[in-house]
């Protein structure tokens, strides 16, 4: 408790310090904005000392700010862990990022009050999927007690309907609603092309077997059922197996089911995780690296060389991070090309990725996030 108190009185006197320097209130603050969980928070300032929760909130910070750095007090672990690569590329654009605090060096079930209020954070932001866990605990007690303003956001649970919202919250939140209205047009100009092309959607349509991260917790097979992945599935005009199961936001199959509900096409997510393990898509990685990993991992599972999935070449991996941060348009359009190459053979979702992340070079030209087994 000692601890604590020492920790609140450091808090306070930062905060007082802010205060003095930052004069008068800024324009437009305070305000009240309302969140992903429906609830309405009023910001005295604009934050700059933001703590993110999970890493890949940088995603959006990234595409809201020319550099997010400045705004940042820490984060509860660093974003290598789940992309050494994506980490390294940012650092070297935003060299603050490698001196950024984090309270662990992997995820941990809960934060640590005390080393949080250390960081002297004036906005956390959580994941919405959080919700039931941190309202009414006693750190969402804490920060109500000192007046540290605290949001949801979304862009993994309903990534197309939450994108949108998480966007415009944190342009109001960080004074940058010009560019993440930009942003959100950008995205809904994109969406309502696909959905206008799949108005005729044939009554057989393509069955898909979304299989999350293979390799890096287990060969086969999570996945999503109404949520994640799952959404963009269905907007793009598949058909899930994985909807025949018990409702519910994951799950993780058999091999045995999978062999006996053999889907038209295969998605495996990827990415390049610290374990390294699973397959490798992103920056620094190329087509044959990719096709390889996807070759091998057809092989290695019993059964799936037989898979007309497989045999058809109708086997991807596409980078996980597409909905774990505001990008969830490249993932859709890049699955509705693979599932209607006809109707979307026009489609450029690496500029699409550009254009919500512009950095210098193009991401999608450092790297590929995402591939196919070539047809056998």
């Amino acid at each position: 408790m000692r601890r604590l108190a020492i920790s609140l009185l450091c808090w306070i006197s930062l905060l007082s310090t802010a205060a003095c320097l930052a004069g008068e209130p800024a324009e437009g603050f305070p305000k009240q904005v309302t969140d992903l969980a429906g609830r309405q928070v009023t910001l005295s300032a604009p934050p700059t000392r933001l703590f993110l929760t999970q890493p890949r909130q940088l995603y959006a910070l990234a595409t809201l700010l020319d550099d997010p750095t400045p705004h940042l007090a820490g984060w509860a672990y660093p974003l290598a862990v789940f992309d050494p690569a994506m980490a390294q590329r940012f650092a070297f654009q935003w060299p603050a990022l490698d001196r950024l605090p984090a309270l662990s060096s992997a995820p941990t079930p809960q934060l640590d009050s005390e080393a949080l209020l250390n960081l002297a954070p004036d906005l956390v932001l959580f994941d919405l999927s959080r919700a039931g866990s941190v309202e009414g605990s006693p750190l969402a007690r804490l920060l109500d007690e000192l007046g540290i303003a605290y949001l949801f956001i979304d862009f993994n649970r309903h990534p197309l309907e939450n994108t949108p919202k998480s966007l415009a919250l944190l342009g109001q939140a960080l004074n940058a609603t010009p560019r993440a209205s930009a942003m959100i047009a950008l995205i809904e100009q994109r969406l309502a092309r696909i959905d206008q092309r799949l108005a005729d959607l044939p009554t057989d349509p393509p069955t898909v077997l979304i299989n999350v991260a293979p390799g890096v917790k287990v060969d086969c097979c999570r996945t999503n059922l109404r949520n994640g992945l799952a959404d963009l599935v269905a907007r793009a005009g598949g058909d899930n197996i994985a909807d025949a199961l018990t409702p519910g936001a994951s799950a993780t199959l058999s091999n045995e089911w999978v062999l006996s509900h053999p889907p038209d096409v295969i998605l495996n997510t990827a990415g390049q995780w610290s374990a390294g393990d699973g397959i490798s898509v992103g920056l620094g990685i190329s087509e044959p690296e990719i096709t390889q990993d996807l070759r091998s991992l057809s092989q290695g599972l019993p059964g799936w060389s037989h898979l007309n999935a497989v045999q058809e070449g109708q086997f991807y991996a596409l980078w996980h991070g597409f909905h774990q941060g505001p990008f969830a348009i490249v993932a859709l359009e890049r699955i509705a090309q693979w599932l209607y190459p006809e109707r979307f053979a026009d489609l450029d979702p690496a500029a699409t990725f550009d254009a919500l992340l512009p950095t210098t070079p193009a991401l999608s030209r450092e790297g590929h996030f995402w591939g196919a087994l070539n047809a056998q």
